[in-house]
């Protein structure tokens, strides 16, 4: 009697456990963090200088190096590891928003008469092209992590002969982390495409300046 009285028990354990599993009584769902998405996002300060060039610019979409085109955060840690961050991503990808930014930040400049993309109307005396080779943050000094963006732009005039090259230039920037929270990540970015901007701003015044023929 006892074993049976046993068994029936265990039964009826058995069976509450079933039914509270499907009544939802019992969750056992893992927990996982959320997802959360940035962007690189800067604005130029100031009045916009008096013109360099009477005509149009036309801005490609900028190709990002292969390791950093995807949209979650890069991290290098140190030797040959990289890893990429599931849970912290560009809200875009990362071509498209630094391609944008740079367009919005040569426009408020004043450089060119308009400034548009490919896609635009118009005839543009001007072509910048470029590429985004590093976009990443630098964990390797768990004491200075660092945000690293590194670009290349090459500016050229129409010409009846084909392009005319005025400017070809590669700008590094490395800025330190206040912090170790992707925003902290983010910031850093921000600010390493902003000094980047303002030197690309004047250079591309300085090459069009001695480009005497538009």
């Amino acid at each position: 009697m006892r074993t049976t009285a046993r068994v029936l028990f265990n039964f009826t354990i058995c069976g509450c456990v079933i039914l509270c599993l499907l009544n939802g009584c019992v969750r056992l769902e893992r927990g996982y963090p959320a997802k959360r998405y940035f962007m690189i996002d800067v604005s130029r300060r100031g009045e916009p200088c008096p013109a360099a060039a009477d005509g149009g610019l036309k801005i490609d979409t900028f190709p990002v190096s292969p390791q950093y085109e995807g949209r979650g955060f890069v991290y290098y840690k140190g030797g040959s590891m990289y890893e990429s961050d599931f849970y912290n991503e560009f809200f875009i990808s990362p071509g498209a928003m630094l391609t944008e930014e740079v367009r919005q930040w040569v426009a408020a400049a004043g450089l060119f008469r308009h400034v548009a993309d490919l896609s635009g109307s118009g005839a543009p005396t001007y072509f910048l092209g470029g590429r985004i080779a590093a976009l990443y943050g630098d964990y390797s000094k768990a004491s200075a992590p660092k945000a690293v963006l590194e670009a290349e732009f090459l500016l050229t005039r129409d010409v009846p002969a084909g392009a005319d090259k005025l400017l070809q230039n590669r700008y590094r920037r490395e800025v330190l982390l206040d912090g170790s929270a992707p925003t902290a990540l983010v910031a850093a970015w921000n600010e390493a495409l902003r000094q980047i901007l303002t030197d690309l701003e004047r250079d591309l015044r300085n090459g069009l300046k001695s480009d005497w023929r538009f």
